[in-house]
This record gives C-alpha cells, structure tokens and sequence, in this order.
C-alpha cells in the first residue's frame, strides 16, 4: 500500500513539469521539460466464442457479444539536457494507468506482463500498482545521450532508429517494430541501440546502428543514404537478431505532384542460407494532395513468404517481435483519405485489406480530431476489424467482426 501511494504521488509530480523544473535554478537554462496529459475513454464489441462460459463472472447467460469498457490516462514526460553545443541527454517517461475491463479480462497476466517487460537488453519499466481492474505504469522509452561534431552525429542509449520510408509497412525498419493501429502511441518503442552517422555531402550519408535484446539477440547494420535524379535513396545490410542476414533498399521522391516511396528488403537465416526459408517484403505507396483540404494515400506490401510461415491475422495493438512479422499474409493493401475542414477540425478515412484465404480480414478506421485550444484537443476514433484471427480469450483462430471506439482528450505543456 505504501509503495503504491508512493509512485502514485511520483505520477501526479510528473504530470507537473514546473514543479520539477523550479528546483533546477540556472540549470533550467539548459533543460527543456515538456509532454502532455492524455485521457482516453474506449468501448471494444467482440462476438461472444460459442464455449465461453458464463461462469467468468462478466457475462450472463444469452449474452452474443462480449463488451470492454476502459478508462486510461497517460502521462507524457519528455527531459533534454543540453550540456554544452555538442552534448545532450535525453529522458522520456510514458506513464500509464488503465482502469476497467481490459485489465479485469486478462487472465492469464499477458497484459500486466507486457507493460512491464519489453524485448529490450535495459527494462526501465515497472507496474507498481496493480488491482484486479487497473494497472499504473511507469517507463522509460527513451534514455540516451547523443555527440556532434561536424558531419558526426553518434548516440547511445534507448533511442528510436526510424528506418523506414513508408508510411504504414516498413521492412527496412530493422531495429524499431511497432504497432499500426496503436495511434496513442505517438512516439513509437525505443530500442538499446548505438547509432553513428556521418554526413558525406549536402544530402548523403553513412549511417552505422546495431542494438541488442532481452534474449541478447544482436541486430547490426549499416545503411548509406544518397539523393540521386532528385529521389533520395537508401541501401542497407546487415544481421537481424544474430540469425538472419538482413540487405534493404528504399526510395522517396515524386512523379509529377505525387509522392512515391517504397522499401525492398530480403532476410535470410544464416543456418539454411541454401534453402528457401528467407522472407522477401517489398512495400510501395504513393499520396496525393488535391488541394489544402483534400490528401489521399494508397500503400500496398508483397510478400513471399519462407515454407511453413502460419497466416494468422496478428494482435492489432502490440508490436511485432520482430520485422520479420510484419508479412502476416503475401498480400495486404491499405487506402486512406483526409479532409481538413478547417484549420480546427479534420477527418480522415483508413481501410486495409488481407485478401488471402487463412484470413479474408479487413480493417476499416474513421477518425476525428479538434483542436480546441492551442495546447488541447479532442479527437474520437472507431476500428472495426473482420477476419479470421485469434480470439481475445480463447485464443483460438475463428471468424468474427471486433468494433473498438476511442474518444481522446489531449493536453500538451
């Protein structure tokens, strides 16, 4: 009880950045302490699986569906130390406390678990207090300091390392995996990583990064970057997870007003380097502005997938172990559409397609966003899913539609 009142305390202190920032004095000069507040009210409508019994406690007899209701608030912390013109340090907190039937429902602890251990080598992370339907969170996602010199950049710590060029699949991104559907996650994971870049001319670069796992798995890799016939380019290669050879190749440019991009990469295990149990991704997509209010984006990835890989419709809202779990059907296409009404409001339509016959799955996410001052707005979304996939209790592969909505209140300071 004492240590939960104690780190309770320690979330309503971090929600206050000036109270921290006050006892800094002339230090302050060199730091900069900003974040936001976020609450969010969400609904999930599942179809009830035929042998769930009523006996769970959180269903009656004759009950169809089965409805999720959660409350979550999180905090947002985000410390730079600027130590001098070549030094900086950086700190960020994400801190969680989700209440209701999320946390209620899970009954195995995979959810609790999940919060406090990451894949990463370092685990800043730490439920310090958890009920039968809540959980408070406290992490760090981001601690590394980073160097400057010149053309030299060089970074160590848990960082992101955002090697991807498109927008929603991104094979190349070798060393940062996350989840799609996850838009409260504004920041992404972070990873324990070393990062050095060396610009060689006005828009070209070499880019060496290499990070290591909680199972002390090592990813290395070296990427150059270089801007050619005004499309800028990228050739990567390395090892993933020390298994697998990794090689990528990405691009970014424009045909007449329309941007195009794409990334290429092809990992191979290193113990059957003859055999055909590589995996080659390709992604490409394009967007179009049709005037200040309308944009439209289409993306699509291939996949040729290594003998034996099981197509299963993946969890929406954890990240993928590994990039390699990004290709969960050969084929999946993805449109989206933005209106912006009016330099206040905006809507914007996603759909995403996976025609293949294990999943025949869809996803369809209207969204809405208000600013309603300068540092807070309000934004409401709904996701519905259909397909073949696991279970949220059961964990067994059947056919059902999952509706999700999401109203969102966020404060920026």
């Amino acid at each position: 009880m004492v240590r939960s009142l104690f780190f309770g305390l320690l979330f309503l202190l971090l929600c206050t950045p000036s109270a921290v920032l006050g006892q800094y004095g002339d230090m302050g000069k060199k730091l900069v302490i900003d974040g936001y507040l976020v609450n969010m009210q969400s609904v999930s409508i599942s179809e009830r699986p035929i042998e769930l019994p009523d006996s769970l406690g959180f269903l009656t007899k004759g009950d169809k569906h089965i409805y999720n209701t959660n409350i979550s608030f999180q905090n947002r912390l985000n410390l730079f130390w600027y130590v001098n013109d070549k030094l900086s340090v950086t700190a960020q907190m994400r801190n969680r406390l989700i209440v209701g039937d999320q946390v209620r429902m899970d009954f195995t602890g995979q959810l609790e678990d999940s919060y406090e251990n990451t894949d990463n080598f370092f685990n800043p992370a730490w439920n310090v207090a958890v009920g039968n339907s809540y959980i408070l969170n406290l992490a760090f996602d981001r601690i590394y300091a980073e160097y400057t010199s010149g053309n030299l950049a060089i970074s160590l710590g848990k960082q992101r390392i955002n090697w991807g060029k498109t927008f929603a699949f991104n094979p190349n991104d070798m060393f940062n995996t996350y989840a799609y559907f996850d838009f409260d996650y504004e920041e992404k994971p972070g990873t324990d990583a070393f990062r050095a870049m060396y610009y060689t001319g006005a828009a070209s670069s070499v880019e060496v990064a290499a990070n290591i796992d909680s199972a002390r798995q090592v990813s290395a890799a070296i990427k150059w970057n270089a801007n050619l016939m005004n499309y800028d380019f990228q050739v990567l290669g390395g090892m993933l997870k020390s298994k697998d050879l990794a090689l990528g190749f990405g691009w970014s440019g424009y045909i007449k007003d329309a941007s195009w991009r794409g990334e290429l990469a092809w990992y191979q295990p290193f113990e059957n380097f003859r055999d055909t149990s590589g995996l080659v991704m390709l992604s490409t997509g394009m967007d179009y502005s049709f005037s200040s209010k309308w944009t439209v984006q289409t993306e699509m990835m291939l996949a040729k997938l290594p003998k034996g890989k099981e197509i299963v419709f993946f969890d929406a809202y954890a990240p993928p172990q590994s990039v390699k779990d990004l290709a969960t059907s050969p084929f999946q296409l993805l449109a989206s559409a933005m209106f912006q009404a009016s330099p206040l409001s905006s809507f914007s339509l996603t759909g995403i397609w996976y025609p293949h016959p294990d999943i025949k799955g869809v996803f369809i996410g209207p969204s809405w966003a208000y600013s309603l001052a300068d540092n807070l707005s309000a934004s409401l979304y709904w996701q519905f899913f259909h397909g073949n996939f696991p279970d949220i209790l059961t964990n067994k592969i059947s056919r059902q539609s999952i509706n999700s909505g999401f109203l969102r209140l966020k404060y920026s300071f």
